[in-house]
C-alpha cells in the first residue's frame, strides 16, 4: 500500500507509452501497405520496359545499357505507378510508342518532379 503512490503513475505512464508506440507502428504499417503495391507495379513497369528494347537516338545502343537513362525509367515507372494508385486515369506501364512522352521525363531529378510534369503535360488526366 505504501508503494501505490509510486507504482500507479509508473503503470499509467508505461501504458501511455506503449499505446503511442503501437499507434506509430500502425501508421507506418498503413503507409507501407500503400507504397508496397506502387513499388511492385513500378517494378513490373520497369521489367516491361526492358522488353521493349528501346535504343538511344538513331544508334543501335540499347537505352537499358545507359545507367542514367535506366535509372530515369525507374523513376518514371515509380511516378506513373504512384499516380495510378492516387486515382489518376493513367496507364502505369510504358507503351512501345510512348518514347515522345517518356524521353523528356527521364532525366528529371526525382519522382515528385516527374509526377508534376506528367500532371502538367497531360491535362486530360483526371481523378477517377
Amino acid at each position: 500500500m505504501k508503494y501505490t503512490a509510486i507504482i500507479a503513475p509508473l503503470i499509467v505512464i508505461t501504458v501511455i507509452l506503449l499505446n503511442q508506440t503501437f499507434a506509430e507502428d500502425g501508421q507506418l504499417h498503413s503507409e507501407a501497405n500503400f507504397t508496397k503495391p506502387a513499388e511492385k507495379l513500378a517494378e513490373s513497369c520497369y521489367q516491361h520496359w526492358l522488353t521493349l528494347n528501346w535504343t538511344l537516338t538513331n544508334s543501335e545502343v540499347l537505352a537499358s545499357n545507359n545507367k542514367s537513362f535506366n535509372d530515369g525509367i525507374k523513376k518514371v515507372c515509380q511516378a506513373r505507378a504512384e499516380l495510378f494508385f492516387e486515382g489518376y486515369e493513367i496507364k502505369p506501364f510504358i507503351s512501345a510508342d510512348a518514347q515522345h512522352e517518356v524521353f523528356p521525363l527521364v532525366f528529371r531529378p526525382n519522382v515528385d518532379e516527374i509526377k508534376s510534369q506528367i500532371r502538367i503535360n497531360l491535362p486530360k488526366l483526371r481523378l477517377i
